[in-house]
């Protein structure tokens, strides 16, 4: 049995930005882009690259996409480098996770998971996550990121009691006044134990601003339950950022040119 399984989210259309980028690359449409999101190209490698280098350069060498529109495309690029787990409807991120329970359940004592689309993470983040989750085995680690403008970024947030301990995460949907104001915020990078996630899926419900299946409804869950739960912050702001927009994206290759050069003199 593995230690931890990486999970990568990457079933999604980019709906968004492929309606803002039409008109000038001819890669929008109304109901997605020609290719799917994770497949969109920065600094000319296309982003799924970049996370499935950046769990394996952080020790996680199993790896699971779960694909759905256009998989084949995905599918082809990586070319056998990792296993596939399909979702057929896009019912939200709990969902996408659900998809990957008959290909995983049993196969590791954890479950990392994480956006296709987030490709600002440092390997040295991901590891100091995994650190965390093997030293405290906890029921779930998550990464968390401060925001200074936490409205802007739309992030769910981290809610915590007075003991400093998490006690839920709210999307910024469905936050209230008090909740928007804070900065402590979720970028949706999990480790889970492997056991009670497979188990505890099944109790996600649909009734948000969105309808969906949230896979952070499973923070809440293990609260209830009196779970341990640990969070680690990222080393920066932009780590957490995903992309939804060509300036998203644009900013993306920016920050990974930086990267390059810095590392290039080292």
């Amino acid at each position: 049995m593995d230690k931890i399984v990486g999970v990568i989210l990457a079933a999604g259309k980019g709906t968004r930005i492929a309606q803002l980028r039409q008109g000038y690359d001819g890669q929008g449409d109304k109901e997605g882009s020609e290719i799917p999101k994770v497949m969109f190209e920065a600094n000319d490698k296309p982003l799924i690259g970049y996370g499935v280098d950046c769990l394996r350069r952080a020790g996680v060498d199993k790896i699971a996409l779960v694909v759905g529109y256009k998989k084949e495309i995905v599918m082809d690029y990586l070319d056998g480098e990792v296993e596939y787990a399909v979702q057929d409807k896009q019912l939200g991120t709990g969902h996408a996770v659900m998809a990957a329970n008959d290909l995983l359940k049993g196969r590791s004592e954890a479950v990392l998971v994480c956006y296709g689309d987030h490709v600002l993470y440092k390997p040295e983040t991901v590891q100091r996550l995994v650190e965390l989750y093997l030293k405290e085995k906890p029921t779930i680690a998550m990464l968390e990121v401060i925001f200074q403008d936490p409205v802007f970024w739309a992030f769910g947030r981290i809610v915590r009691n007075a003991k400093g301990e998490i006690i839920d995460s709210v999307e910024q949907k469905d936050c209230n006044e008090e909740q928007l104001k804070i900065k402590e915020c979720n970028p949706c990078f999990y480790i889970f134990n492997s056991d009670w996630l497979w188990k505890n899926l099944k109790k996600l419900k649909r009734d948000n601003a969105q309808g969906e299946y949230y896979l952070t409804d499973l923070v809440k869950i293990a609260v209830n339950q009196g779970r341990k739960i640990v969070a680690t912050t990222v080393s920066e702001e932009s780590e957490a950022m995903g992309i939804n927009t060509p300036e998203q994206l644009k900013q993306a290759e920016e920050i990974l040119k930086e990267r390059t050069e810095k590392y290039a003199h080292i």
